[in-house]
């Protein structure tokens, strides 16, 4: 579906955007421009209850036919999310050990690398949050849908009350319903993407005045944001099937089918950012300057990631990207294969008929044994399956050996 595909890359460019205003902009603009930061601000957490739900509502979405697998076939939607969060914790762990410009939680200590590989508190924790929640999605798959979606609506509603600090971890509590709404009610999402979200007008207009109206009531932001959600991430579908009509489609899907890359590679590049001259000035110039600052850093920051990955796929850290395969034994050359006209498990027919007669020379093996062996071997049908070609008068079938399957 392209609308998916756009819809991720729209996700991954919001969440860029949210870093560049919360990390970069608030340190890089004067103060006497502090109200264009505020502003960019109070947008990027206005867009909070749609950007990470809508994320993982897709990525549910994607996952919705592997939670109803075997765990044999499964794991790896468990593995290779963790094993890829492992990596560059520790590379991101070990970067920002030395740069401390960025404002965002770091691992300290051993301790703390630990205990962020049991519950995940840094900038890396939708990584881990895809092994979890495909973990227990899969393990809830044979109960109830609304039930199920019940109790993890409660949890969110409750995620608020953990007893920690750190957001990224009330996070990965909270949006463990989105991705159970993609993942166990995927006809929901698809009905949402279907002629209802050709009239998002009225979405719009909800979710501006849920965002604007609650937080001056004094609701807890994660109240907030479970309600907005309610409203938001049917929008956020809605408004992605529009834009997968128009001419950014083509942009935004490719940029959706690699959202990896991006997303642990931006907060370094954003950290190097902060190393530079400041680009804002003073004055109505300078207030354009941080108008524009975050959008522009943004840009830099995806295409920086997506070069940088390019760089190193050509290197071979292939392993930085995706979780290895173990590897296989040696297969046998296709021609091989086609020349046999058989599986390697098979035997071709006649074969035993073949050692037979070439053995049988002087042995006193029974004349029938040898003639009945000969006849196998020159049977013509039995040549023609040993060539790969179709004998006349038998269906053609397909060479289920030789296609792999994932």
């Amino acid at each position: 579906m392209l609308w998916v595909d756009v819809a991720k890359g729209v996700c991954i460019l919001l969440v860029v955007l949210h870093h560049a205003v919360v990390k970069d902009l608030a340190l890089q603009t004067p103060a006497p421009l502090s109200a264009v930061a505020d502003a960019w601000h109070w947008v990027t957490m206005a867009l909070k209850p749609v950007r990470m739900p809508l994320f993982f509502v897709l990525s549910g979405l994607v996952a919705s036919g592997a939670v109803r697998r075997p765990w044999a076939q499964a794991r790896r939607r468990v593995l290779s999310p963790y094993y890829l969060y492992v990596v560059w914790l520790v590379l991101q762990g070990a970067f920002f050990s030395v740069e401390r410009l960025l404002p965002m939680n770091r691992t300290q200590d051993l301790g703390e690398l630990v205990a962020d590989l049991v519950w995940a508190s840094t900038g890396l924790w939708f990584l881990y949050a895809l092994a979890v929640y495909f973990a227990l999605a899969r393990l809830l798959s044979g109960l109830p849908v609304l039930p199920v979606l019940a109790a993890s609506t409660v949890v969110s509603a409750l995620a608020g009350l953990l007893p920690t600090d750190d957001w990224n971890r009330v996070s990965v509590v909270f949006h463990f319903t989105f991705f159970a709404v993609g993942a166990l009610a995927p006809d929901l999402v698809r009905r949402w993407a279907g002629p209802a979200s050709r009239v998002p007008r009225r979405l719009g207009l909800a979710y501006l005045a849920l965002v604007v109206v609650l937080p001056l009531l004094g609701v807890p932001r994660i109240s907030v944001m479970l309600v907005a959600s309610v409203v938001g991430v049917p929008l956020g579908i809605g408004l992605c099937v529009r834009l997968a009509e128009g001419r950014a489609a083509r942009v935004l899907a490719w940029l959706g089918r690699r959202t990896l890359p991006i997303y642990v590679l931006h907060a370094p590049l954003l950290a190097l950012a902060l190393h530079l001259p400041s680009p804002i000035g003073t004055g109505w110039l300078g207030a354009a300057e941080a108008t524009a600052y975050p959008v522009l850093l943004s840009a830099v920051a995806v295409a920086a990631a997506l070069a940088l990955h390019a760089v190193l796929r050509r290197l071979g850290a292939d392993a930085l990207f995706e979780l290895p395969r173990r590897p296989r034994g040696p297969r046998v050359p296709a021609a091989r294969r086609a020349r046999r006209g058989c599986s390697p498990r098979q035997r071709p027919p006649g074969r035993r008929g073949q050692r037979r007669v070439r053995s049988s020379g002087g042995r006193g093996e029974a004349p029938s044994q040898v003639k009945e062996g000969a006849a196998g071997a020159l049977n013509p049908r039995r040549i023609g399956h040993r060539a790969g070609l179709r004998t006349p008068g038998r269906p053609e079938t397909p060479l289920s050996h030789l296609s792999g399957t994932r």
